[in-house]
């Protein structure tokens, strides 16, 4: 188990005795982040909040037949649509799941084997919750399931 103790002065130190870790952080070590993701989960509400509002319906892919005459293009839509929603609400707990970690004081620990993920993974993904090497196992693992379900 690893404990999170913060700081307010720079660098991080590694303080441990037998029956615990301590890695001390600095408080804004993460701030870009924080803010990074903040930003993605509001762009990401305000696209949800505007399509809603633009299909003037509850659900935004509820009755696509409306749009078209041809069945097959109207669920073609409708499972697009039902994707988007599907991947943006994804997103969106990521997004939360990685600023609870914030909060909690184990962001930018990999979930997986308790590595450091690295800052240009941060960079790249800020609600990355795996380093790059256990992503990439993560990965083959999810693509050999659905070659098995095909």
């Amino acid at each position: 188990m690893i404990w999170v103790k913060r700081q307010r002065r720079l660098g991080a130190k590694l303080k441990s005795n037998p029956f615990r870790i301590v890695l001390t952080v600095p408080e804004n070590r993460y701030a870009e982040f924080r803010a990074q993701l903040q930003a993605q989960r509001a762009q990401l509400l305000g696209e949800v909040r505007e399509k809603i509002a633009a299909s003037g319906e509850v659900l935004g892919f509820a009755n696509q037949s409306k749009v078209t005459d041809d069945d097959g293009l109207a669920d073609a839509a409708a499972e697009m649509d039902v994707a988007l929603v599907m991947r943006e609400s994804q997103e969106l707990q990521d997004i939360e799941a990685a600023l609870t970690r914030m909060d909690e004081g184990s962001y930018g620990g990999c979930t997986e084997c308790g590595d450091e993920i690295g800052r240009a993974r941060l960079q790249a993904s800020p609600a990355a919750r795996r380093c790059l090497r256990c992503q990439e196992k993560f990965e083959h693992a999810q693509s050999q399931i659905h070659k098995a379900g095909l």
